[in-house]
C-alpha cells in the first residue's frame, strides 16, 4: 500500500482504546468525551499547526495538531482522493466509511475521523491516541497478553470486520495498546473493493455475540443510507454481499461446532 511509511511511524505510537472512557489521559477532557463531541472537536478545533512530511509527496498524510481552548490533541489528515473506478484505489473517503460502519456496528475499534477541509484541500481528519505498538512488535519480541483468550477474541473480531471491507492488513494496520492491550485497526484508504466475497485466505471461524448480531440487525436500508455519500453503488452491493456471507459462515459454524465454540 502507497505511502504508508508515515502511518506506521505515526500510529505505532497512538491508537484507540476501544472504549471512549479509556482516551488518553493527556489530552484535556478529551477522555470525558464521546464519540460526538470527538467528532465536533474534529471538525472544528484551531489548528494550531501542521507537519508535512517533505519526502512523502504530495499526496502524504499531515499531522495535524488541535486545540479547541479546552483541549489539545492531535490528528492525521489523510487527502488523497483515487476513489472507484479508479484502477488503484486509494482514498480518504473510504476512512470515514470504516469509521461510520464501526458506529453502525458498535465496533469500537477505529479512531475517531470525520471529513475536514485544511489548506484548501478536503480530506480525512483522525484522532491520534497514545499508548500503542503494532501487533508486529508483539509478534516479533514474542510478548505475551496478560488475557491471551481475550486478546485472540479481540483478533478474531478484527477479522470479521476487515472481511467486511475487504480490507486485509499488514501486521502494523492492528495496534496494540501498551497498557491495557486493548486492539484497534487503522488504515483502510484502500478499502471496500466491488469484491462480493471474503478475503481469500483469511476465514472466518470465530466472532463475538454483540458484533454478529448487530450485522443481522443492521439493514440494508440503514446501511445505504448511512455510506451512499462515500461509496459507489457497486462498492455497497459488494459490501451487503459480504456481509450476507459472513451471517452465513458464523450460522455454519454454529451448526458444525456450537455456538460455545463461535460466539464469544
Amino acid at each position: 500500500m502507497k505511502n504508508k511509511s508515515i502511518l506506521i511511524i505515526v500510529f505505532s505510537i497512538f491508537c484507540i482504546l476501544g472504549f471512549w472512557s479509556e482516551l488518553m489521559s493527556d489530552a484535556g477532557n478529551l477522555q470525558d468525551w464521546d464519540k460526538k463531541d470527538i467528532e465536533k472537536y474534529l471538525k472544528t478545533a484551531e489548528i494550531v499547526s501542521l507537519k508535512i512530511d517533505p519526502q512523502g509527496g504530495r499526496t502524504e498524510a499531515w499531522i495535524i495538531s488541535l486545540d479547541d481552548g479546552k483541549a489539545a490533541s492531535r490528528g492525521l489528515f489523510k487527502h488523497v482522493d483515487s476513489a472507484r473506478p479508479t484502477p488503484i484505489a486509494d482514498s480518504y473517503r473510504y476512512e470515514i466509511v470504516a469509521y461510520e460502519l464501526d458506529k453502525l456496528l458498535d465496533f469500537n475499534r477505529i479512531p475517531p475521523v470525520v471529513e475536514r477541509e485544511i489548506e484548501g484541500t478536503n480530506g480525512s481528519l483522525q484522532l491520534y491516541i497514545e499508548g500503542c505498538k503494532p501487533l508486529s512488535y508483539q509478534m516479533q519480541r514474542n510478548i505475551q497478553p496478560p488475557d491471551p483468550a481475550g486478546f485472540q477474541d479481540a483478533l478474531a473480531e478484527i477479522n470479521v470486520f476487515e472481511n467486511l471491507s475487504y480490507c486485509k492488513h499488514d501486521l502494523n494496520d492492528v495496534l496494540i495498546h501498551t497498557n491495557t492491550w486493548k486492539a484497534c485497526r487503522v488504515d483502510f484508504s484502500q478499502a471496500f473493493s466491488p469484491t462480493p466475497k471474503l478475503i481469500p485466505d483469511q476465514s472466518i471461524e470465530r466472532c463475538s455475540r454483540k458484533l454478529y448480531e448487530n450485522l443481522v440487525y443492521l439493514s440494508e436500508e440503514v446501511l445505504q443510507d448511512k455510506l451512499k455519500h462515500w461509496l459507489n453503488s457497486e462498492e455497497i452491493s459488494a459490501l451487503l454481499e459480504r456481509k450476507k456471507i459472513i451471517i452465513d459462515t458464523i450460522k455454519r459454524r454454529v451448526e458444525e461446532w456450537g455456538e460455545e465454540a463461535v460466539l464469544f
